[in-house]
């Protein structure tokens, strides 16, 4: 029995060989290249990882910080922000990127899953693949028309996808108990609350750091330009909303009768030290 399993996928190996009409030559190269994306990719999940761990933990011990009237040192918020954000948002990060690389990848299949020329297909793969981390669109030229659709549809959902996550970092690093159901409910309901000004904030940030004012700032000042303004702009508005989380934590709290005290987070800053 297990002697016809192994026969069985040489034999599909074979045909799948086949199948790309590589030579032996082509294969073994093949198959390192793909260890060597596939190794590359998993680097470019853990460096995603950390480095928005890093930045959301920084985000929030700062204006916790400046909130309650405390100074601390650059060195020492960036710190506490990497250990508050690796222990409490690692797990939640990693979820938000899961889905978005479900949805891009199923979206892919579904618009370019019938193109038959290999090498197309590869470059979409790829590019597909790096969408969760970047901007970066999967233009490729003769598919222009499969192209437009499904940016249209990814946007709509992607937009859709970001705005249900859109507080939950700041539940996450408030009560790292809470499992991700109960934090995506929670989030839910809090911009449920706010809805207008979630709606507003959220328009914004979707046009200033979207695409096209990438490629404007692009054509005026250059690439770099255009990465290093919305990188800021995009730390601007975790800020924006950090404040919105308190905002509508605020208006629950109010509306049952209870306070909410910005000092109920200084215990989570208070626990790193």
């Amino acid at each position: 029995m297990r002697g016809e399993e192994e026969f069985d996928r040489i034999v599909d190996l074979q045909f799948f060989i086949k199948g790309l009409e590589l030579g032996r030559h082509d294969a073994a190269t093949f198959f390192f290249l793909v260890s060597f994306l596939s190794a590359a990719y998993g680097w470019v999940i853990l460096g995603f990882l950390v480095t928005y761990s890093w930045v959301f933990g920084s985000v929030f011990v700062a204006v916790v910080n400046d909130v309650l009237g405390r100074f601390s040192s650059l060195i020492g918020v960036l710190w506490q922000g990497s250990r508050l954000g690796l222990r409490r948002l690692s797990g939640f990060i990693l979820m938000r990127w899961a889905v978005r690389d479900a949805l891009t990848q199923m979206l892919g299949l579904w618009y370019f899953g019938e193109i038959e020329d290999q090498y197309s297909f590869f470059k979409l793969f790829v590019r597909l693949k790096l969408m969760p981390f970047s901007v970066m669109l999967p233009w490729t030229r003769g598919y222009e028309k499969e192209i437009s659709a499904f940016l249209f549809v990814w946007f709509l959902f992607d937009t859709f996808i970001a705005f249900v996550f859109v507080v939950d970092a700041w539940i996450a690093i408030v009560d790292s108990r809470k499992s991700g159901k109960e934090i995506v409910k929670e989030g839910c309901y809090l911009v449920l609350t706010m809805w207008n000004q979630a709606i507003q904030l959220k328009c914004l940030e979707a046009i200033v750091c979207g695409t096209f004012v990438r490629w404007a700032l692009g054509r005026v000042g250059g690439k770099v330009f255009a990465s290093v303004f919305q990188s800021t702009m995009e730390v601007f508005f975790m800020v924006a909303w950090l404040f919105f989380y308190l905002a509508t934590r605020c208006r629950d709290a109010n509306s049952m009768g209870r306070h909410f005290e910005i000092r109920e987070l200084e215990t989570v800053v208070q626990g790193l030290r």
